[in-house]
């Protein structure tokens, strides 16, 4: 009887050990991070909710950044504009992704605006994070790679 008790014990220690040994890498996808900054940044239009997809380096850079924006333009409160994005190039190695979007803001009234996003996301430690976010202005017949 005590030998099937040890038998029976070691067989769940050995699996309550393995079952803490798993994988260990981030959570989520770089793909899913990155829609999820692109709405909350174009869509959304919620800088401070962005910045926590990011690193604490990226996410002070997109604050003074988006400060020296609000000054030299301030934004039309009353202006709303309809979002789209579309996916490039993108490619992923090992702990490490980049990816290229078009996106085009829409306003009401007026042309659209067109810009080239360019993100580099980067597994810090347990999750996948925005560690790099360009924005260049882009064009209607620009044709992103695929």
């Amino acid at each position: 009887m005590k030998l099937r008790n040890v038998a029976t014990g070691t067989l769940v220690l050995t699996l309550l050990f393995f079952a803490g040994c798993g994988e260990g890498g981030p959570k989520g996808d770089p793909a899913s991070v990155a829609k999820q900054f692109l709405d909350r940044y174009y869509v959304q239009g919620n800088v401070e909710e962005a910045k926590a997809l990011a690193t604490g380096d990226m996410a002070k850079k997109m604050g003074e950044e988006f400060a020296l924006l609000a000054k030299a333009a301030p934004r039309d409160q009353g202006k709303s504009y309809e979002v789209s994005y579309t996916l490039g190039e993108q490619f992923r190695e090992g702990n490490h992704a980049y990816q290229l979007y078009q996106v085009v803001l829409k306003p009401k009234e007026g042309d659209p605006i067109y810009k080239k996003v360019a993100l580099s996301i980067d597994a810090v430690e347990k999750d996948w994070l925005i560690t790099q976010f360009d924005e260049a202005p882009g064009s209607p017949d620009q044709t992103i790679k695929h």
